[in-house]
């Protein structure tokens, strides 16, 4: 390769960007090795400090993994579909007879083996939640905090805050995984989820959700969070859900009418 001088982007940038669209076209295949960055350095004379950067940007964009010892590998596996719409779907729900929640039936259907790991704790709400719950700051509030895995690889955070006076002593409330999703345990307590307000942004994430992902450094992620109403328009729900931005495709399925 012979760096365009005209080219205003770092070199590093035009690596990276050759070597993505070896990915794209398929001449670099899913599970492909990349090579060492020794042999990038020198077929493409250049330094190994630009290799490392342009590797750097592949990995944080999700096209590469690396495997300790081993190298840099393209990424078998497509980022997880999450079907922000359907997350939550009274009918899916419904059709998996309260057998499956919502998370888990999008991960089977996509060929994977979904599991979570829940915590729940008493807590004082912050002024973030207080607002979206109508409720005051330092009143306390349910939480149950999931780490989601998926074929035993964490994929997801999602906390989850309720009001205490709806939740207390029910199941969405005990450390065990609520199978038929918190929404059904919610219906069940007489508030029924009727509508979603979703708002997302993006950021870096934090020290322990990085720990807890086994996020590679520069990886950033989506913060999505969703308040739920009840049939009486009361929010029941504040549900923040961690999303590593190199392993999700966030989709949403908009009516036109």
């Amino acid at each position: 390769m012979i760096f365009n001088p005209a080219d205003s982007r770092p070199l590093y940038h035009q690596l990276a960007a050759l070597l993505r669209e070896q990915i794209r076209s398929g001449e670099l295949v899913p599970g492909a090795q990349i090579p060492t960055e020794t042999e990038l350095a020198e077929r493409h004379a250049t330094s190994r400090n630009t290799v490392r950067l342009a590797l750097n940007l592949l990995r944080n964009e999700g096209l590469l993994v690396s495997k300790r010892g081993l190298g840099s590998f393209v990424r078998s596996e497509p980022p997880m579909k999450y079907y922000a719409s359907l997350t939550g779907s009274r009918g899916k729900r419904l059709e998996a007879n309260r057998q499956r929640d919502t998370f888990a039936q999008q991960i089977e259907a996509q060929g994977k083996t979904p599991r979570q790991v829940s915590a729940t704790e008493v807590v004082a709400a912050d002024d973030e939640i207080a607002a979206h719950l109508a409720l005051q700051p330092g009143q306390p509030v349910g939480v149950r905090r999931r780490v989601m895995y998926v074929d035993e690889e964490p994929l997801q955070l999602g906390d989850s805050y309720y009001p205490l006076d709806i939740v207390e002593g029910s199941k969405i409330m005990a450390a065990a995984d609520v199978v038929e999703g918190t929404d059904q345990v919610l219906e069940d307590l007489g508030h029924v989820p009727t509508r979603y307000e979703d708002e997302i942004t993006w950021r870096m994430p934090t020290a322990e959700e990085s720990a807890k992902l086994h996020l590679a450094p520069g990886v950033p992620v989506g913060r999505l969070l969703r308040t739920t109403f009840d049939q009486q328009e009361r929010p029941i729900e504040v549900y923040l859900v961690i999303l590593p931005a190199d392993r999700h495709v966030l989709l949403y399925d908009v009516s036109a009418e």
